[in-house]
């Protein structure tokens, strides 16, 4: 006896159970599997199912858009002007909608296409996807990923598509985050900001590269000791900009990520770390009219980057006098670390390691006032470094926009990137979405 599995879909009064309409959409004889892909349906199988379950659905949704008869204008009463197709996405699958479109006398005409009536032919789920992919690869990788998800090319997930999807979202969120936000309820007392910068290689053949800016915002009991050595930042606010502005939309940005964080101008108190470029101390100098009080250091962990590069090529009889600038720089005490540097730079005749000799005492000398007595702040556990300054960079630019080096981006382009990607890092992507959506799309009257 052969037996079979017929898969079936309904449409059906709910009150009496009549069934007005039914489909039988597949129908497979059931054998032994030989091969374990033979067990349940191929991947192209299930999104074929699912195509056409879909298209069943739809067809008597539509039926109820633009089903008041009554004009919106004048009241009276509206005529069918023809049914007309429309394009729909839905997350893994492509449909044609049929739409009925009335009219009035008067001029009214109704919307007949889907994103004239909900503000996107594009679903929700596979815009999302679009965006998040688009941030974390190369847009011909997204697509090649979001493709393969639908077992087929679709003109959706082209590259093109995926670039124009993650600027919408991406614009959508980055105006949101540079509107003032509600300042958390339980105020922070201490605030630790940490600002950095990665270099992008540009499209603009008028310039080789461009630097986008990275503020991150967290607060000290946000840090959960992971193991000896390793910490982790459980809860941050992570904000970015690509954009030549005159640092505008990084300081409005740093600024509400502070407000978003807890910050109050009478009772906070925040510690800033850099890594010494004047770019940065500006913005931290915009952090002033939302603190008491503006603590700015110059980060150990750039300190030691710089140190460790020296090292690395000094002969060992000039590594003990590096090691001891070092130490002066340790406790706070920049003028010996300069007086000692120089005498070094005097003695030393080899050019290369004079030129980063002498970068170092450039360094240290521009930054002089913001040195703190680093080991007496480590002592009584306040923060002098942040290598979460290092993971954000890498996290935000290097892992997606500097992966290969053929990349180039415009300013635009790498903005619209990093408003993603830091809404991800921040772990406050849900919360992002949904405000997003709300601008994005619009509901159907």
């Amino acid at each position: 006896m052969k037996k079979a599995i017929r898969v079936t879909v309904e449409y059906y009064n709910v009150e009496t159970n009549e069934v007005l309409e039914s489909d039988v959409i597949k129908t497979d004889y059931i054998h032994k599997p030989e091969q374990l892909k033979e067990l349940g349906y191929l991947h192209s199988e299930q999104i074929q199912l699912l195509a056409t379950i879909q298209n069943f659905k739809i067809k008597h949704q539509a039926t109820l858009c633009n089903d008041d008869k009554q004009c919106p204008l004048c009241g009276k009463k509206s005529h069918k002007s023809g049914i007309r197709k429309s394009k729909f996405h839905a997350a893994l699958t492509d449909h044609e909608v049929l739409i009925q479109r009335r009219s009035c006398r008067c001029g009214w005409s109704s919307p007949y296409t889907v994103e004239a009536i909900y503000g996107s032919s594009i679903h929700p789920d596979l815009l999302e996807k679009q965006a998040i992919q688009g941030a974390e690869n190369s847009y011909r990788k997204a697509s090649k990923n979001l493709n393969a998800e639908s077992c087929g090319k679709r003109s959706v997930n082209s590259i093109e598509s995926i670039r124009k999807s993650s600027k919408k979202v991406a614009c959508v969120i980055g105006n949101n985050k540079l509107k003032q936000p509600v300042t958390a309820r339980n105020k922070a007392e201490q605030l630790i900001v940490v600002i950095d910068g990665g270099h992008l290689k540009a499209k603009d053949k008028n310039s080789r590269s461009f630097e986008a800016m990275i503020t991150a915002v967290y607060r000290p009991e946000n840090i959960r000791r992971v193991d000896k050595y390793h910490h982790e930042i459980i809860k941050k606010t992570c904000v970015a900009s690509a954009l030549s502005d005159h640092q505008q939309t990084i300081k409005t940005l740093s600024i509400n990520a502070c407000r978003k964080e807890g910050a109050e101008h009478k009772t906070t108190k925040i510690t800033c770390l850099t890594d010494g470029a004047n770019n940065c101390w500006s913005i931290a100098e915009a952090l002033k009219p939302v603190c008491s009080s503006l603590t700015k250091i110059l980060d150990w962990f750039h300190i030691t980057k710089r140190f460790t590069v020296l090292l690395n090529i000094i002969n060992e009889d000039n590594k003990e006098r590096l090691e001891k600038i070092k130490w002066h720089l340790w406790h706070g005490d920049g003028n010996k670390a300069l007086l000692k540097l120089s005498e070094q730079i005097k003695d030393t005749t080899d050019d290369a390691l004079l030129e980063k000799l002498e970068g170092l005492y450039r360094y240290i000398s521009k930054n002089q006032n913001y040195l703190v007595n680093y080991q007496e702040r480590h002592a009584v556990g306040l923060h002098i470094s942040s290598t979460f300054a290092e993971i954000t960079v890498n996290n935000l630019i290097n892992s997606r926009q500097k992966r290969s080096q053929k990349m180039q981006w415009s300013r635009e382009g790498a903005h619209n990137v990093l408003q993603i990607r830091t809404s991800l890092f921040s772990k406050t992507w849900n919360e992002d979405w949904t405000a997003a959506q709300s601008v994005i799309y619009k509901q159907a009257v």
